[in-house]
Formats: structure tokens, C-alpha cells, sequence
């Protein structure tokens, strides 16, 4: 057992060099050995005075402490790097921790067996198991703040990197496949590189950027970019080679980056099960560790499904699991139809307004270009939108009958939807059983009787047609 538990423990340290958070219950004394304590001291140290660990830093730390020799040759610290993916840090985690909690138990048995050997007291065990055991846990509090220090604390201000738009974080753009979602990765890029404007609209400042660009070629770009017309650069930089969390974290640590746009998930990441939703959440989320710890834009190029232009909400047409929306702190969703010129890019974010841009696609120049943009339309109920879909369909207003009769639900489910949207603002009643869009421009005339029974099949069970009501 202890030697399974030494190797999690390896795998575990090797998460964490290629970039994986550690948690919050994660300590020194979780650590079997004298050797994985030193190890996770130090890159804990170096973390916590805002440095990037890695193996090019850890070794020469641990060299500098004296410490080196007792941790093993640098070779062998390399190794911990060798697991499959960093997503697995979650994994590793609860392993080493249950083997920790597994030894502090054994420990207290161990005590209380020895004690009562001795003939001690039993209240006199139990209380010192009790203390033992929480000597190793209370450490293991959560970190937090007080609310009214919360309240007080000076944060920078939100700095964009494109107007509205991209901040530093990370951000999901998704899209069908072969829709443009890598011309519009080489517009930000320009965009970005030249600090001017992005979609032809919004404001871009100017850093530099790393592009992944992992479905294509060198030439491939260079042949896209002459057809953009782009030519200068400043210093951003072009990669199709794929590489590791750790490669990239020292790519980035090297050099002065404000954004990398990796193009695609997929190829970068290989997650096994893009509907597993715990690997796509420890897939995202180191990339999100790299740039809210650098403080950078990391935008990752990402599919949708197949069939998900009729999804009501676009945060539901990204190829896999939830996770992946839930993990980025923005996801931009490109919908065009095939061989249309025009295309919507819904944008939703924890810390932006919900946004819908019309883009106009040009030929010549192989550019996305900003028409018109305004706020997202709330999505609504399949239920509601087939009413509202009705109401609309004609410009006046619509008795409960009819509504059923259309819909073909029954009267209490319709009388239940209509009060709902009536609540929400999406529709409006001039009249008991009487029902119509909030922009209907026809009024009721006060002269006319006003047909109220909204119990009865038909209008005529009250004397009035549906004509005299205009």
C-alpha cells in the first residue's frame, strides 16, 4: 500500500509541475515521504511568491537548499512529469489523501491499543485520539475572507484586451467545423499584434500573442494572412507543434505575452471523453490556472455539436460536456449556415454583458466584419416560444381557445404558460382571455363589448365575433 501510495504521490507532484492548482485541503503532511515534502514545500514556497514552477526552477531551488540530494537526481524528479494528462490532478489528489487519512487512523489505533495495553484510562485515549486526529485536519481549513474586509479590498480595474469583448482569462470560442473560426483566430491576432480594431468595431490593445495553431501548416497561415492583407508583425509568435501545460508555462514564462490562442481544445488537450464532465473541468481548468496566474487572454478555439444551430441557448452547442462552458470565464459562439455570407456571434461571460454581433463574411479579403450587434434575447421555454411563435405570427390578439387549438395542449397547461409569460414581460392582456405580443400595435375599442369568458370553447357562445373585437 505504501508504495502505491508513493507513486500517486509522484504522479501527483508531476500535476503539479505541469501547471495543475493545488487544493485547498493539500498540505506538507499529506506526503509519505521526507523527500515528496521537501518537493511539495518548495514548489508551494515558490507558488505563493507568484513564481511558476517548474522543472527548470524547481531543480535549481532544491539545489540551492541543499536539498537535491536528498530529493533525488534531477532525472528523477523529471519523471514525476511522466502522467498521461494534467487533468488527472483531482484524481491524485484523493488518492494521497485517503492514504494520508488511512495513516492517521493506523497512528490513533495504534495509540489507543498500546494504551489500553498499559491499562490508561478510556476517556484519557479517546480524548487524545480525537486530539491526534485533529492536530493533522484543522490545518486543512479552507482560505476565505471576512466580508467586510471584502468590501474594502482594492482590486484593478477590468483591463480589455478587445473592447466589451476579451479580458484576461480564459475564453471558449466554438463553432461547426470549417465555418471560419480559424480566419476569425487570425483577425484577433492581427488585431492584437497591431493594437487597432478588431471586426472592423472594437478597440483592440495592442500586446503580444502566441498562436497555436495546431490544424494547420506554416504555409497554410502564411497563405491565409497574405489573403487578410496582413504582412507586419510586431513579436507574436506562431506555434503548430503541440506541446504540454509545462512546455506552454515556460513558453510564456520567457517571453512577454498578453494572449495565447490555442486552436483547437482538442489537439492540444486529447481529453479522452469530451462528455466525462470531470475531465473536461481539470482539462480547462489548468489552462485557466495559466492565465489567471499570469494575469493573460487565453482563448481556446473549440467545435460544436452536430445539429446545434437549433439549440435556444448557445451555451449548450459546444461539442462535450457542460464543464467545458462552466469552466471558461467566456465563450463566444459562432453560428453561420453553410454557404450564407452572414453569421451570429453570441457572446456570454461572468464578468460582460450578454451580447449578440451580426457578421458579415468578405470573400476578397477572408475577414469576419461587424453589421450590427445588440443584447442577447433571453432564451425561453420550448412551450413558451410556441406560443409567442403564434402571437406573433399574427398582429392582433389571440383568445385562450384559439391558443389551445393551435398549440394543442391542454387548456390548464396553456392557461399556466400564458400566466407565466404574462409575469415575465414576454406578452401582455388587454383583456380577460384575450392575449398578445408586448409590440402588437391593435388596441381594443372601449365602445365595443370585449368577449370575457375565457372558460368558453368559442367566441359565440357570448353573442361577439373575433371581428367585432377590431
Amino acid at each position: 500500500m505504501l508504495k502505491h501510495n508513493t507513486e500517486n504521490e509522484k504522479h501527483l507532484l508531476g500535476c503539479y509541475l505541469q501547471g495543475g492548482a493545488i487544493g485547498n485541503t493539500i498540505t506538507t503532511d499529506i506526503f509519505s515521504t521526507i523527500s515528496h515534502k521537501n518537493i511539495f514545500k518548495t514548489i508551494q514556497d515558490l507558488r505563493s511568491q507568484g513564481v511558476t514552477v517548474d522543472l527548470a526552477v524547481l531543480v535549481p531551488e532544491l539545489e540551492r537548499q541543499g536539498k537535491l540530494a536528498d530529493c533525488g537526481s534531477a532525472a528523477a524528479i523529471a519523471e514525476f512529469t511522466n502522467v498521461p494528462l494534467v487533468s488527472n490532478t483531482a484524481f491524485y489528489e484523493s488518492e494521497v489523501l485517503k492514504e494520508c487519512q488511512r495513516r492517521i487512523l493506523w497512528q490513533a489505533v495504534s495509540y489507543a491499543k498500546e494504551g489500553l495495553e498499559h491499562g490508561e484510562d478510556v476517556e484519557t485515549i479517546r480524548s487524545s485520539m480525537f486530539d491526534d486526529v485533529m492536530q493533522h485536519t484543522a490545518h486543512n481549513k479552507p482560505e476565505g475572507i471576512l466580508f467586510k474586509d471584502l468590501m474594502t479590498k482594492q482590486f484593478p480595474d477590468d483591463d480589455f484586451l478587445i473592447e466589451g469583448l476579451l479580458s484576461p482569462g480564459l475564453t471558449v470560442v466554438t463553432g461547426a467545423s470549417k465555418i471560419g473560426k480559424s480566419w476569425l483566430a487570425l483577425q484577433l491576432v492581427t488585431a492584437l499584434d497591431q493594437g487597432g480594431s478588431f471586426l472592423g468595431q472594437l478597440k483592440a490593445r495592442k500586446c503580444n500573442v502566441l498562436y497555436l495553431a495546431l490544424e494547420d501548416t506554416p504555409k497554410r497561415v502564411q497563405r491565409r494572412l497574405k489573403k487578410q492583407d496582413c504582412i507586419e508583425f510586431n513579436n507574436s509568435r506562431l506555434e503548430t507543434k503541440r506541446m504540454t501545460d509545462l512546455e506552454l508555462r515556460c513558453l510564456l514564462k520567457d517571453r512577454q505575452y498578453g494572449a495565447v490562442i490555442i486552436d483547437t481544445l482538442q489537439k492540444y488537450k486529447g481529453i479522452s471523453d469530451l462528455n466525462d464532465y470531470s475531465q473536461t473541468v481539470n482539462g480547462l481548468s489548468t489552462l485557466k490556472d495559466i492565465a489567471d496566474g499570469l494575469g493573460i487572454a487565453l482563448i481556446v478555439i473549440h467545435h460544436n455539436r452536430k445539429n446545434a444551430d437549433g439549440d435556444q441557448d448557445h451555451l449548450h452547442s459546444a461539442l462535450g460536456s457542460t464543464g467545458i462552458n462552466a469552466t471558461a470565464d467566456c465563450t463566444l459562439t459562432l453560428k453561420r449556415k453553410r454557404g450564407d455570407a452572414k453569421a451570429t456571434m453570441l457572446v456570454s461571460g461572468r464578468d460582460i454583458e450578454d451580447a449578440s454581433y451580426t457578421l458579415a463574411w468578405d470573400k476578397d479579403c477572408c475577414s469576419w466584419t461587424i453589421t450590427e450587434s445588440g443584447a442577447i434575447k433571453p432564451a425561453i421555454p420550448e412551450a413558451q416560444q410556441q406560443i409567442l411563435d403564434l402571437l406573433e405570427s399574427e398582429d392582433r390578439a389571440w383568445y385562450t381557445w384559439e391558443i389551445v387549438a393551435k398549440t394543442e395542449k391542454s387548456k390548464q397547461a396553456v392557461n399556466s404558460i400564458l400566466s407565466r409569460m404574462k409575469e415575465n414581460g414576454t406578452i401582455k392582456s388587454p383583456n380577460i382571455g384575450l392575449w398578445q405580443t408586448v409590440n402588437c400595435k391593435h388596441s381594443l375599442r372601449e365602445s365595443i363589448p370585449v368577449y370575457q369568458d375565457q372558460d368558453a370553447e368559442t367566441p359565440k357562445e357570448t353573442g361577439e365575433t373575433e371581428l367585432e373585437l377590431f
